[in-house]
């Protein structure tokens, strides 16, 4: 087996090639099952060689090399993944990737179980980033070994879990951690806001998600209720209000 980057890539590159002309009639149903779960495995494991690869071309520049001003702009138009996938291997990056500071030094991932199972291939970068959304609402107050432990947990439950249903894992945890939401304060909603207005559409309208305040989001109710009120910005309701202001009426 080589050990250089280049020729490893090569091989694995003309493995892949080789799979894919090769029949897979002659196997039986066990096999194939057992070739399936041998491929997801690998695909996951390159989640993990994905992000490595990610953290060198961002630690390096490397991106302004091929012309690009950040990785995200190499990623979504460089290698042609698009915004949103590009954003995507970019988040997984930053849950289980291995940065340097400005010393040099390489400093841990920072969710250290999470990254060792996806190098194990047993979890792949939908459960990581599942496992880095979870984290992220966990209240400021909790002590930073919980957390850890918090982690380990979930990581190890994604073993045997998709997505979907480590996600429920999840908001039992954070049940568990906060069970009455009293422990978040406003750190940690300020820290959980936010807003994303997507592209217009070819009738120039545009969806929003985000996540508002408590504060925000008893606003937005006040506004909410007056405009849903009869005959408030509804012009194509024959009961709304239309035609000039009677003056003499209003001071009736």
């Amino acid at each position: 087996m080589p050990d250089q980057p280049a020729e490893l890539l090569a091989l694995i590159d003309a493995a892949a090639v080789k799979l894919a002309e090769t029949s897979l009639s002659p196997e039986t149903e066990p096999e194939l099952l057992a070739h399936t779960q041998t491929a997801e495995r690998i695909r996951r494991r390159w989640d993990g060689v994905s992000s490595r690869l990610l953290v060198e071309v961002s630690d390096r520049n490397a991106h302004r090399t091929a012309g690009y001003l950040n990785p995200h702009q190499y990623l979504s138009q460089g290698l042609r993944l698009g915004t949103r996938e590009a954003g995507r291997r970019l988040r997984m990056t930053e849950t289980i990737g291995e940065f340097s500071n400005f010393q040099g030094q390489t400093l841990p991932p920072r969710k250290p179980a999470t990254a060792a199972a996806v190098a194990a291939g047993t979890v792949g970068a939908e459960h990581a980033l599942v496992i880095s959304a979870v984290l992220a609402k966990v209240p400021g107050c909790i002590s930073p070994e919980v957390k850890a432990r918090a982690e380990a947990e979930l990581a190890q439950a994604a073993a045997g879990l998709n997505p979907d249903d480590l996600g429920k894992v999840g908001d039992r945890l954070l049940a568990h951690l906060d069970p009455d939401g009293q422990e978040s304060d406003h750190v940690d909603r300020q820290r959980q806001r936010g807003i994303t207005i997507l592209p217009q559409d070819r009738q120039l309208m545009s969806k929003v998600r985000g996540a508002m305040t408590p504060e925000l989001r008893a606003k937005f109710e006040v506004i909410l209720t007056a405009w849903a009120a009869p005959g408030m910005n509804n012009p194509a309701d024959s009961g709304s209000p239309t035609g000039t202001i009677d003056a003499d009426g209003i001071d009736a």
